[in-house]
């Protein structure tokens, strides 16, 4: 680690990130859930990456020697990546949400709305959105990956290890979440008592999942691509052709079926993670 991303991560700009991120994501959630207005949506997931950018410039002003834009993004995670990455993160959230849903519609057929339609009518329709609808998510999930991802899980990393900044980041980014369930609209259908602890259960291997891919690939447009294709597939394909008031026990964020899934891939992941760390202790 070079000496700027040491200063970048050091003590003050931690704590710093955590205030602004904690301070402002509350306020904004409040007003969420006092019938604030959907932009304040956009706002809140940009939160993240504006407590980490005002973070790394205020420990990096006195440094202006070392400073440049290309190692200031890079800092953030907004690196140049393979493009077998971006596939891959594309490509992970239907495994762990197709396979659920398709159980789902399967012992379910009157809460599938293409329940008789022909495979190919069901793919004209849903594979469109799936496809398109990855890059207006982008715009939003990035605001929330360069703090998560970007920021938080090397600072971690550098302070604990990979192992436990994966598990923490991840358990965080759940947290960050609850005032949404618990007092909000977010993911309705399913009583506070067992959603709260179901979708901890889901977005720490999720978590972990685009950490991982954050780590291979050494940067965040990954995390961004896998948060945003995550998002559609749930929120604008799969659960527009769902229904049913028991779905929520099974699939999306809060499903038995989506955290069996989300965590054999994360588990997966993990040791893809040892492998390719193993090979770069070999070769220093």
């Amino acid at each position: 680690m070079s000496n700027t991303d040491a200063t970048r991560y050091d003590n003050i700009a931690l704590i710093t990130f955590f205030t602004l991120v904690i301070i402002l994501s509350l306020a904004a959630e409040a007003f969420i859930v006092k019938d604030g207005p959907l932009w304040m949506y956009f706002v809140l997931m940009w939160i993240p990456a504006f407590s980490a950018i005002i973070s790394s410039a205020v420990s990096l002003k006195g440094d202006k020697e070392k400073f440049s834009l290309k190692s200031f993004l890079s800092g953030l995670g907004i690196r140049k990546c393979r493009i077998r990455y971006i596939l891959l993160a594309t490509l992970i959230p239907l495994a762990y949400l197709l396979i659920p849903y398709m159980f789902y519609w399967k012992t379910h057929p009157d809460n599938f709305g293409y329940t008789g339609v022909a495979i190919q009518l069901v793919l004209k329709d849903c594979l469109p959105m799936m496809v398109i609808g990855i890059f207006p998510n982008i715009i939003s999930a990035m605001g929330e990956e360069i703090g998560w991802r970007g920021y938080m899980l090397p600072a971690l990393t550098e302070r604990s290890g990979l192992k436990k900044a994966l598990i923490i980041t991840s358990l965080f980014w759940a947290c960050w979440h609850l005032p949404l369930l618990a007092f909000g609209d977010y993911m309705v259908g399913a009583p506070v008592w067992y959603k709260l602890p179901a979708f901890a259960l889901c977005i720490l291997p999720v978590g972990i999942i685009i950490g991982g891919l954050t780590y291979l690939s050494k940067s965040v447009w990954p995390a961004a691509f896998l948060h945003a294709a995550h998002n559609n597939y749930d929120q604008a394909v799969f659960g527009v052709i769902t229904r049913g008031d028991d779905m929520m026990y099974y699939v999306s964020e809060t499903g038995f079926l989506t955290i069996i899934c989300a965590w054999v891939i994360a588990l997966i992941m993990i040791v893809k993670i040892k492998n390719t760390a193993a090979k770069e202790e070999k070769q220093i």
